[in-house]
């Protein structure tokens, strides 16, 4: 058990498969069974916390009512919640570990009671939630986070609060966290506010996230925001690779990951590490990095259904030659905002043999755009700049944000790059919000590691949002494959979106 004055404490994520049943109820007792298995596993005994994933324990019709942590209540000998609320309590209570989990819940609302949504309510005098549920050491409810920002069908189903909540809570290890859900990572409110102006550098993060390409798979994102705003995060993320749901991980800010996983089959599998504590000193040591060789073949993901941005079709492009091997600070501009490219790469031995032209290989796009006719994932809008690097099947812009399938023909690094960095001015935010985060992911669907590119600032952008930002990303070390290298900024539009929902039309 982490002290208030170790250096670190030790932390835990679990993806997880979704569970089985032929009923909702089924389905409820069988992933509280196995949530509870987890906790009372040997390999959890020496955590201090553990973090599941967003939209897997229960459902609508096994809905159950959640407490306020002011309301000093422990479920396992309160038992007037559903029962799988009062088991994951006693389990945390029995195991002595602080535990983070998703849940469908349920309010009263009608005349004189329930909280102030945006959607009026029910005929039934039922509402429901996405929320998250934190249990200390003891069992009790300690903290209550309802999700502000859903995903497209939620919001048939769903209410969110007219006023988001902003939920923390301190640890007896000394650690105060804050805690929000999946989509709720690409918008100001909560998760901007918690670290920005609550100072809060620890997050926990359920998640069922659908990954897209070329910007925003998982880990990636996962990692590009933990590393832009130095905050450690705890992701858990569901796992159904097919349905682009997949990739969990514990990051320490601009130290990287310290473990992250994505898996190309539905898993469930613990991930641990210990984390630095923000407000000690402690040396994570440097990590040893296998030796670079130019590979032919390299190791594919392929198993990961993503979705494709359309965004990169009004960005502005230049396709690169098939054989290109330099790039010497070559300038894509769009509408005034320019970014800048230069790059090496040589041929891969066997690269030109005639074994390597029957193979397939990856076209390069660099990119720059500065704008709001842009979307995340099309849900809602945004307003954002990027300086990118690409890849696509092809030479046409509509193959870009797609990766080579497992069958066909095998995919070759024909060439691969000893140097590649990108440059650009990143403008002042207009409304004082903005985050400018590295966007790297390889041909397994990881991140490039921080130890292998460099990045710089000029000034530190996240306390200088009124100023404009000289940025650069540039590879420290040589790379076989590349799908994405980029700057990639999010500036918080405050463009309403509807949704096609009625309560909500102007």
């Amino acid at each position: 058990v982490s002290q208030p004055g170790d250096p670190t404490y030790y932390a835990g994520v679990v993806e997880h498969k979704e569970a089985e049943g032929t009923s909702p109820r089924l389905r409820t007792t069988a992933a509280s069974d196995s949530f509870q298995q987890i906790i009372n596993s040997e390999e959890v005994r020496d955590l201090d916390i553990i973090v599941f994933p967003e939209h897997l324990i229960n459902s609508q019709a096994t809905a159950t009512f959640v407490p306020h942590g002011a309301q000093n209540v422990t479920p396992c000998y309160q038992p007037d919640y559903e029962l799988f609320l009062v088991e994951i309590s006693c389990a945390a209570r029995s195991q002595g570990i602080y535990v983070v989990i998703n849940v469908v819940e349920k309010e009263l609302c009608g005349v004189g009671q329930g909280s102030d949504t945006y959607t009026p309510c029910p005929v039934t005098g039922v509402r429901y939630f996405n929320t998250n549920v934190v249990f200390d050491r003891s069992g009790r409810v300690i903290s209550r986070y309802r999700k502000t920002h859903l995903w497209r069908n939620e919001y048939n189903s769903m209410s969110v609060l007219r006023q988001p909540d902003v939920s923390m809570f301190t640890t007896d290890f000394g650690v105060t966290f804050g805690h929000f859900i999946c989509f709720d990572m690409l918008f100001y409110e909560p998760a901007m506010s918690l670290v920005q102006e609550h100072r809060v550098t620890d997050i926990i993060y359920p998640t069922y996230w659908f990954s897209e390409l070329p910007f925003l798979t998982a880990l990636q994102l996962q990692e590009g925001w933990s590393f832009a705003n130095n905050v450690n995060l705890l992701a858990a993320d569901a796992s159904k690779p097919e349905g682009k749901t997949t990739g969990s991980g514990i990051y320490a800010g601009r130290a990287g990951r310290l473990n992250a996983e994505i898996f190309e089959q539905p898993t469930t599998r613990l991930l641990t590490a210990r984390v630095p504590k923000r407000d000690r000193q402690y040396d994570l040591g440097n990590r040893v990095e296998a030796l670079f060789t130019p590979q032919l073949i390299t190791p594919r993901v392929t198993g990961v259904a993503t979705y494709k941005d359309y965004n990169v079709d009004v960005f502005e492009t230049r396709l690169l030659a098939e054989d290109f091997v330099e790039l010497n600070k070559d300038r894509v501009c769009h509408k005034g905002f320019c970014c800048e490219f230069s790059a090496k790469r040589p041929l891969t031995p066997g690269g030109d043999s005639t074994t390597s032209a029957e193979m397939a290989a990856y076209r390069y796009r660099i990119a720059a755009y500065y704008g709001d006719e842009t979307t995340v994932i099309r849900v809602d809008r945004t307003e954002q700049a990027t300086c990118a690097l690409f890849a696509c099947l092809d030479a046409s812009i509509q193959s870009c944000g797609y990766i080579f399938p497992a069958t066909g023909r095998q995919v070759a690094n024909k060439h691969y790059f000893t140097e590649l960095a990108i440059n650009g001015s990143f403008p002042a935010a207009p409304r004082g919000r903005r985050l400018i985060m590295p966007s790297t992911l390889d041909g397994q669907f990881r991140p490039i590691s921080v130890g292998k590119y460099i990045w710089e600032e000029q000034p530190p952008a996240a306390a200088n949002v009124d100023k404009e930002i000289a940025v650069s990303i540039k590879l420290a070390v040589p790379q076989n494959d590349v799908l994405t290298f980029a700057i990639w900024s999010n500036y918080y539009t405050e463009l309403e979106s509807t949704h096609n929902l009625d309560h909500m039309q102007p």
